[in-house]
């Protein structure tokens, strides 16, 4: 069987990208632009011309890249009636056809990329990930028999950070196309219709066009209004849940309301100097039985004893409810924008989320948290907010085109 690359299929922005001479290849685009689509179809060729030398494939985490490279590459090559194996445990595909080699890598731990000689690397995702990665798969792509060596990039612009010195660099033989959302034509025009509305002009040339632009000045919750978000509501049906963030210096719990559409915050617990089990005693006598949306990092983080945080408030008899990661910071903070910009998220009775939302800046490309008093409770309420009401998934849907 034959694999052919039929390049009039794609998209202007992906043909640009494939053609491109350089050795770094980069695909700088909007959410949804055919980012993960033609990167995934890049480390089959690869796999093909290098055979059969190993490539590497690498994404933010193993969790993110179950979702997103690999059902992508399963996907393309299901769809071309290929022979492939894949290994879970080694993260490894198997393609029979030509003996070619994709190996799965995981970002979170850059050192864990350290191996062998590659004949190529693709990282999906990378301005969410450290410059660490980057450096590593330069180092590693350099198999003496390799037929085409190359490093292929394909992601959204996050923040002025290393991506965005990296277009700039003159010292790497890099080539950038730009690619954004509103040229995917198989998305749905609803989708990108939600797009347009829920992000701020910035955001938009961020998110959809795909441009580097500094989001980290100012307040971190800058849609906040005391004067219109701050009241009363009669919660009468509405369902009584808390949102967590596990930490020994300010444990805390905040209460809030919720239907379908909105959230109110109502009353909040700050414990000082005090585990996990004096926080689920004290929110217990309460609100006993109601849902908690945690810190994902409670169930292996120990902050009392021998149980991990998560199984602390179950046995308190909460039903824990959470991801296996905590969603991106900035994924997170823009869900909770969203909601006070659509004034369905409103406060009462919340002295510390209060204080958070009108003080929390950004530092260095990240919430400051040199205040020990501040970012716990807006934290809290990012992770409900981001389980309740997500802006967005990062994993976009694609077609196979």
């Amino acid at each position: 069987m034959k694999f052919k690359i039929l390049k009039e299929k794609m998209l202007p922005h992906q043909r640009r990208w494939w053609d491109l001479p350089n050795f770094v290849k980069l695909m700088v685009g909007g959410y949804g632009s055919g980012k993960t689509y033609i990167g995934a179809l890049r480390s089959i060729y690869l796999s093909y011309v290098n055979s059969p030398h190993p490539g590497m494939y690498v994404s933010p985490s193993h969790n993110l890249g179950q979702k997103t490279i690999i059902i992508t590459l399963k996907e393309v090559m299901n769809k071309a009636g290929m022979d492939y194996t894949f290994n879970q445990m080694k993260g490894e595909f198997i393609i029979d056809n030509w003996n070619g080699k994709i190996w799965i890598g995981s970002g979170d731990k850059p050192d864990s990329l350290r191996g062998p000689n590659l004949a190529w690397a693709g990282i999906d995702e990378p301005f969410i990930q450290k410059r660490d990665v980057f450096d590593q798969m330069l180092a590693r792509v350099r198999h003496p028999d390799a037929e085409q060596r190359e490093i292929f990039l394909t992601g959204t612009p996050e923040q002025l950070n290393w991506g965005f010195q990296l277009t700039n660099s003159d010292k790497i033989d890099i080539g950038t196309v730009t690619a954004s959302t509103l040229d995917n034509p198989y998305l749905p025009d609803e989708y990108k219709t939600n797009l347009m509305v829920a992000y701020t002009p910035e955001q938009i040339e961020a998110y959809l066009h795909g441009k580097f632009v500094n989001l980290t000045q100012g307040r971190v919750y800058k849609e906040f209004d005391r004067d219109i978000h701050v009241i009363h509501r009669e919660l009468e049906g509405w369902t009584i849940s808390g949102a967590q963030d596990y930490n020994v210096d300010a444990n805390t719990v905040v209460i809030f309301a919720h239907n379908k559409n909105e959230i109110h915050v109502f009353d909040e617990f700050r414990l000082k100097n005090s585990g996990t089990y004096d926080m689920a005693e004290a929110v217990k006598e309460k609100y006993p039985g109601i849902n908690i949306y945690p810190d994902a990092t409670g169930s292996a983080r120990k902050t009392s004893a021998s149980q991990s945080d998560h199984d602390i408030m179950r046995q308190n008899g909460f039903k824990v409810l959470t991801n296996k990661s905590n969603p991106h910071v900035k994924d997170r903070v823009n869900a909770v924008n969203k909601l006070l910009k659509d004034r369905r998220l409103t406060i009462e009775n919340a002295p510390n989320l209060l204080m958070d939302f009108e003080q929390n800046v950004w530092r260095n490309n990240d919430i400051d948290k040199r205040d020990p008093e501040q970012t716990h409770a807006s934290d809290a309420i990012g992770y409900a907010v981001s389980w309740l009401f997500p802006i967005i998934d990062r994993k976009v849907g694609y077609q196979s085109w």
